[in-house]
């Protein structure tokens, strides 16, 4: 399946998506956390922009994930999510067109996590935050579309037992887990 591209995407994501709600979805025993899945335009093709944690990390070490991490003080999970990512990657709150709001999910990890799809300028000439991220990645949304690309396991979690966790594979890091939740959800939504 091809994707659509630009603002045909754009457009189809508004449609189908909820809104960019501010309200924290806390879940008692469990942490706020926030994610940027941010797309980007590339020669008339769409990507999805994600990290590659640093493999010496305590927390999820060497993992693929979207931009983004906990709730710090009051702010909103949008502001939570643009903040990471500009942490994280350098991409400043004030060029992201949010988009949309992907339903949250509960990691292995103990969160609550909310993810905003956005739209973005393609990365070019990063701050990459050399502390957290070892490798910037982009997946063509074409291949996310491509169901003999995935596969579902079980896995055991703080939370209790996941039930057909997502893997992806492709010629990159294999992504799976909450990543994989969250780009099977926005692969959903496109089609």
């Amino acid at each position: 399946m091809t994707a659509p591209a630009g603002p045909d995407l754009d457009a189809l994501l508004r449609s189908r998506l909820p809104p960019a709600a501010r309200d924290w979805r806390s879940r008692e025993g469990l942490k706020d956390a926030a994610v940027l899945a941010p797309l980007f335009l590339r020669d008339g093709r769409e990507f999805v922009f994600l990290t590659k944690r640093r493999e010496d990390l305590p927390d999820h070490p060497g993992q693929v994930a979207f931009p983004g991490g906990a709730r710090e003080g009051d702010e909103d999970p949008v502001a939570c999510a643009l903040r990471e990512t500009e942490e994280e990657v350098g991409i400043a709150p004030s060029t992201v067109e949010v988009l949309g709001r992907i339903p949250d999910r509960v990691s292995v990890a103990g969160f609550t996590v909310a993810c905003f799809v956005g739209r973005v300028q393609p990365p070019e000439g990063l701050r990459v935050d050399a502390r957290e991220v070892e490798q910037v990645l982009e997946i063509p949304l074409d291949l996310l579309l491509d169901d003999r690309r995935w596969r579902y396991e079980d896995r055991e979690g703080r939370t209790g037992t996941f039930r057909r966790v997502p893997f992806f594979e492709w010629e990159g890091p294999l992504v799976w887990g909450l990543t994989g939740m969250f780009l099977r959800d926005l692969v959903e939504t496109v089609r």
